[in-house]
């Protein structure tokens, strides 16, 4: 919302939309009054992303981005596309982007090195919290957002599964690697 400037009405598209990121995302994004388009790899995660407050559910193995955004966007485009991965399916995910559209590029799951999208206009932001929480008035306004969300059930942390102690920390780590799970993954560990 500050670095993006996401609105009422805003279409966004929420990349690896089943990570703790992205079901967050999902959950900001309807809160205001946007329109959160999750993608994930397989429908398997489909039903989850609904459930946690996407509009729209994009399967990337089986369907295409671009395609998918603009049939759901009346063929304009997102305003936001909220980014988790970078790569060389950067340069084709702006393409899903409206004219003057942002592309937030805060994660950097696929390793590889990311090309451009060349849709001009389009603003490509590259993000991390710091950027929010190094500025004490952002910091206080995300703090009252996110505090009165969770007050107000509006938002709500998706965990997909916790493990007590450390012991447990092997069966944590092969839930994460299967990348089977919608939420954040939880280890309780006691002193």
């Amino acid at each position: 919302m500050e670095k993006g400037g996401l609105r009422p009405g805003d279409h966004v598209v929420i990349t690896g939309a089943s990570s703790g990121v992205g079901t967050a995302a999902l959950q900001v994004a309807g809160r205001i009054g946007a329109i959160p388009v999750a993608t994930t790899r397989t429908a398997a995660k489909k039903r989850h992303l609904l459930d946690a407050g996407a509009a729209h559910v994009i399967t990337t193995d089986d369907e295409d981005v671009v395609k998918e955004v603009r049939r759901i966007t009346d063929g304009k485009g997102a305003e936001v596309i909220f980014d988790a991965i970078g790569g060389p399916g950067l340069a084709t995910l702006g393409e899903a982007a409206t004219h003057d559209g942002r592309l937030i590029v805060y994660g950097w799951l696929d390793g590889r090195p990311a090309v451009l999208p060349a849709n001009w206009p389009l603003t490509v932001i590259g993000y991390n919290n710091l950027a929010l929480t190094a500025d004490p008035a952002a910091r206080r306004r995300a703090a009252h957002f996110i505090g009165s969300g969770l007050r107000s059930g509006a938002l709500a942390p998706v965990v997909a599964a916790t493990f007590d102690g450390l012991e447990r920390m092997a069966d944590a780590h092969r839930l994460m690697e299967s990348n089977a799970h919608t939420g954040k993954i939880v280890v309780k560990v006691r002193h």
